[in-house]
């Protein structure tokens, strides 16, 4: 066993940096791919199939995401694509300023008249939602949203893909690698490893990759909060209208998760709070904000539009 380990170690010490920028170059490829090629991943990820085929974007939706596209000012030369989805919320990836450009996926929901017949299939976590009990009446109005809560969800969007905040978070990834390399190089000279027992150089390389993925994991989520925050309050701003809308697609959502928690039963516990936040799948990372805390930071943004006219 021996021999192996040595010959590995040898190889990894002669080699670090080409394996250091190798590792780097495929970390950023593997996050940033599917913005660099939206077509045909978003579609084939995300695309509407009612029979068989995919469903076409109606012209309602598509003059509704030209709309969008107008409020937010968006350049005549940046690419943008919209295509129907199964998925409750708008879906998105690519660089608009790029030749392949961004895709924006509208759910089929948006159309209202997908959800007017109660016999219309929906299965969410493998299960076929009853449109006659209580729960997924609820279920159906929370899928129900006005053309400004349409608006506000197509804009946040719209404008994370304009904001190209994907390729900072891609960076997150090689940096902390780098950084636990950088920090464990200095280390190790510092103790005097490089001269000590393999075994323990092995232990404490054990210690700093687990310290650096404690680091990538926190610097991640601390970006996802305030990207999504800032987006939030970004997309709010566009107008009172706007604002009222963010309010009122946030409460559908927490409305919507309340009827999966009683759909799903004792698995929509684990999945969803009483209040219709989504339940942590890790203890101590929190992925995305609550959407009761999206909700109410909307609301402050409203409120303070609201006060000018008021006064």
């Amino acid at each position: 066993m021996a021999g192996p380990l040595s010959w590995a170690a040898a190889f990894v010490q002669r080699h670090r940096k080409g394996l250091l920028v190798g590792s780097c170059a495929g970390l950023i490829g593997a996050q940033i791919s599917y913005h660099l090629f939206p077509d045909p991943v978003i579609p084939w990820l995300y695309q509407y199939w009612p029979q068989g085929q995919p469903a076409p974007l109606p012209p309602e939706l598509q003059g509704l995401f030209q709309e969008v596209l107008q409020d937010i000012g968006v350049p005549s030369g940046h690419s943008y694509e919209a295509f129907t989805t199964f998925t409750f919320q708008p879906v998105s990836a690519g660089f608009p300023r790029l030749p392949a450009g961004a895709m924006v996926g509208i759910p089929a929901t948006f159309l209202g008249g997908t959800l007017s017949n109660t016999d219309h299939a929906v299965v969410v976590h493998g299960q076929r939602v009853n449109w006659q009990s209580p729960a997924g009446a609820r279920l159906r109005d929370a899928l129900t949203l006005s053309r400004d809560a349409q608006k506000f969800a197509l804009a946040k969007e719209v404008v994370y893909l304009e904001s190209s905040a994907a390729a900072l978070q891609a960076m997150l990834a090689p940096a902390c690698l780098v950084g636990t390399w950088a920090l464990g190089v200095g280390a190790k000279h510092t103790l005097g490893l490089y001269g000590g027992p393999m075994n323990l150089r092995a232990v404490f390389n054990l210690v700093a990759a687990v310290a650096g993925f404690v680091a990538y994991a926190l610097s991640t989520d601390s970006l996802s909060h305030a990207l999504e925050a800032w987006l939030d309050r970004r997309t709010a701003a566009l107008s009172t209208a706007y604002a009222r809308g963010g309010v009122e697609f946030y409460e559908k959502i927490l409305s919507g998760n309340v009827a999966l928690r009683s759909l799903l039963g004792s698995h929509g516990e684990k999945l969803y709070t009483p209040s219709g936040n989504i339940v942590p799948r890790h203890s101590f990372r929190i992925k995305h904000l609550p959407y009761t805390t999206r909700r109410d930071s909307v609301l402050q943004v409203w409120r303070a539009a609201l006060l000018p006219s008021r006064s």
